[in-house]
């Protein structure tokens, strides 16, 4: 009589394809209900000055902390706990929503041209603006999974620095000959605020909506400061302190 013996690669391979035949449409499940990421771009909406000289501009890229300086928008509580949201997304590093947002809207508040990036020489007078965001939070009153649907305020903080360029080919002028107007070529301003969230909106684009209105009162701050300077004068702005 002869004993009929199962080879034992035979039913590994076996077992591994039932196993494979019943986690396949599991795993393929898996990805088809993996959520697709939303994005937002910050647009403030700007109303140009009625006048303004400064024509030229130049936008350096802002300084932020690494801890906000990333494509998913992050929520923060007051304990200090945070929460990064994968699936709602800015449509670049923060940074550089928030450059590209303070150029377009200083470029629309004053008629002027941003030479950062145009590749425009220095052929006249310019400014330039180098910007320091030590804040632009989202403060959440929730806990864990709350938080993205209680963002309750945008926390900013940010100081800027205006730096009149002259043309190339302007002449030198010693602090002897004029230190008083070397003096207004620069001024440095800080401000700090909260721009509430809409309340009872309880959604990612109350948020986001919060965060444009914020960039607006930065940029009129920062355009009114600009005037000042081209005007040789100190601006007094609600909420900015400049010297």
């Amino acid at each position: 009589m002869i004993n009929k013996i199962t080879h034992p690669v035979s039913l590994g391979r076996r077992l591994l394809g039932c196993v494979t035949f019943v986690t396949l449409p599991w795993l393929l499940s898996a990805c088809s209900s993996s959520p697709t990421p939303n994005y937002y771009t910050l647009s403030p909406q700007v109303t140009p000055l009625a006048s303004s000289n400064v024509r030229v501009i130049e936008v350096l890229p802002v300084a932020l902390p690494d801890r906000l300086n990333r494509i998913p928008l992050v929520l923060q509580q007051p304990s200090g706990e945070s929460k990064v949201l994968d699936n709602d997304r800015w449509t670049s590093t923060f940074s550089s929503e928030l450059r590209d947002s303070l150029s377009a809207g200083l470029q629309r508040k004053l008629g002027a041209v941003d030479r950062y990036s145009s590749g425009m020489t220095g052929g006249q007078v310019s400014y330039r603006i180098a910007t320091d965001f030590s804040h632009f939070d989202i403060i959440s009153s929730g806990n864990g999974e709350k938080m993205k649907s209680n963002a309750r305020m945008i926390d900013v903080a940010v100081a800027w620095i205006i730096k009149r360029q002259e043309p190339i080919n302007a002449p030198v002028k010693t602090a002897a000959a004029g230190s008083a107007e070397i003096a207004d070529r620069q001024m440095s301003c800080r401000m700090t605020f909260q721009q509430p969230v809409a309340s009872g909106a309880g959604d990612i684009q109350a948020t986001v909506r919060a965060s444009s209105v914020a960039m607006e009162r930065v940029i009129d701050a920062v355009a009114q400061s600009l005037v000042a300077t081209e005007a040789k004068t100190r601006p007094t702005i609600q909420g900015v302190r400049c010297s």
